[in-house]
């Protein structure tokens, strides 16, 4: 068994590599993987950092006790989240904090909310005309952020709503890849920060009023911010504002963003591949006479679609672990503190497990289960992203509404990039828009 040491074994990346793998982690994560291996020491940013690329080394990261890790990259993250975020809490903490939280977005909860997402689908999509050209990332953030505004913070008064939507808006586009990963440059000095300082700043404020606003009503409405109210600790306090304030930045950060992609890289791989649009909308318009969420969201080809979207374009190039002990991976012994980072975009990209990775076959997710390690769009074990039903189920609902109701096409060739600690389209998928269409169900209708 060797060990993973600081010596000549760690590839050291230069200044322009690692300014790529910021932007490009798809890239750069295939091309570490083949230059040196499925584990691979790293010098970064002058810290020692072991990649692991297969599924099995996966496996073995996440068969360990959750006590034997800390929080990966705590230092920037606190800055960006907050020390109250489970992005950066660990241990006994976490776990409490988790087991509090994990109500509020569990799928027996989120499938209440169906219609919302549904309405809030069509509204944004009423804005679409034959003929015109939009930048699809901006719709599908649209309605990502004000399912956010509804099913999280409860919003529905006009002139809150329209501030919070101001706000979030200003958060997501002032974050980027290198205040997020570069802790040296979250300071006052450096304009883009002071961007986003400014941002987390007016969030703040605004949270704080919309707590006061919550108390004042009393009202259970459902929603996640009426449950972080309404939580109590074993000794029977409330969860603090500050606490609830970092835990709704984490659900911005972690979930906005996320389902608004793989809306956007949906829409493009399907006006790229018109059989499978087709082979798509032949089952949402045989499933029923309208759409029904619930219903909706258990269709296979239209959750293979949304799986294969995320397989073949990750949200999340990464996730990460920190061993406060020793422990053996791939029959190497790593030390404590040496940072285990699990390439989601290499395994997603495995030929052995999905072969001719780089094509968009939807079918491969009805041939076979991939399990847990193999497929991984969330993370993963008892750091997976506990928003991940709400995105997967506002993804499958705001998709099929978007199918079956517009004709589309791709205009541009995109890329995958990192916006900020998530990927995305470069170009923000331009379509044009063709036409509007109706489901064989509405047109049957009409010819009665």
């Amino acid at each position: 068994m060797s060990v993973a040491t600081s010596s000549s074994r760690a590839i050291s990346l230069n200044l322009l590599q690692q300014l790529r793998y910021y932007n490009e982690p798809m890239t750069m994560g295939g091309w570490i993987r083949e230059h040196y291996g499925d584990f691979v020491p790293v010098r970064f940013q002058g810290h020692e950092y072991i990649g692991i690329a297969t599924a099995e080394g996966a496996r073995q990261i996440f068969a360990n006790d959750p006590a034997n890790y800390d929080a990966f990259f705590k230092e920037g993250f606190t800055s960006i989240a907050g020390p109250a975020s489970l992005w950066v809490l660990a241990g006994a903490v976490h776990r409490r904090e988790r087991k509090l939280f994990a109500p509020a977005v569990h799928a027996t909860h989120v499938r209440e909310h169906g219609n919302t997402v549904l309405e809030i689908t069509r509204l944004h999509l009423a804005k679409w005309q034959p003929g015109q050209t939009v930048k699809s990332i901006d719709t599908t953030m649209a309605i990502s952020r004000d399912v956010i505004m509804r099913l999280v913070f409860g919003i529905e008064e006009d002139k809150l709503m329209e501030e919070g939507q101001e706000i979030l808006d200003e958060l997501r586009i002032s974050l980027n890849p290198l205040i997020t990963f570069i802790p040296a440059l979250q300071k006052r000095w450096y304009p883009p920060w002071r961007r986003f300082s400014r941002a987390k700043e007016r969030f703040t404020e605004w949270v704080n009023r919309v707590l006061a606003a919550r108390r004042a009503l009393n009202v259970d409405s459902g929603d996640v911010v009426s449950i972080m109210l309404a939580t109590r600790y074993e000794d029977g306090s409330p969860m603090q504002d500050d606490e609830i304030r970092d835990e709704l930045m984490t659900i911005m950060q972690g979930g906005h963003e996320t389902t608004a992609t793989v809306l956007a890289w949906a829409l493009y791989e399907l006006g790229r591949h018109p059989e499978v649009l087709a082979k798509l909308r032949a089952e949402l318009e045989d499933s029923g006479s309208d759409l029904n969420p619930n219903l909706v969201v258990k269709l296979p080809y239209l959750s293979a679609v949304c799986d294969e979207t995320v397989r073949l374009h990750p949200i999340l190039a990464e996730c990460a672990r920190v061993p406060l002990i020793p422990m053996e991976i791939l029959g190497h012994k790593v030390l404590p503190g040496q940072a285990l980072v699990i390439s989601i975009v290499s395994i997603h990209h495995d030929p052995d497990l999905y072969p001719e990775p780089d094509k968009f076959i939807p079918e491969r997710f009805i041939e076979r289960t991939y399990n847990r390690y193999e497929f991984l769009p969330f993370g993963g074990a008892h750091r997976r992203c506990l928003g991940a039903a709400l995105s997967e189920y506002e993804t499958r609902i705001a998709l099929a509404e978007l199918v079956l109701h517009w004709e589309f096409q791709p205009v541009v060739i995109e890329r995958d990039t990192r916006h900020d600690v998530a990927m995305g389209p470069k170009y923000g998928v331009p379509l044009r828009i063709l036409a509007r269409r109706d489901p064989k169900w509405a047109a049957s209708a009409t010819n009665e």
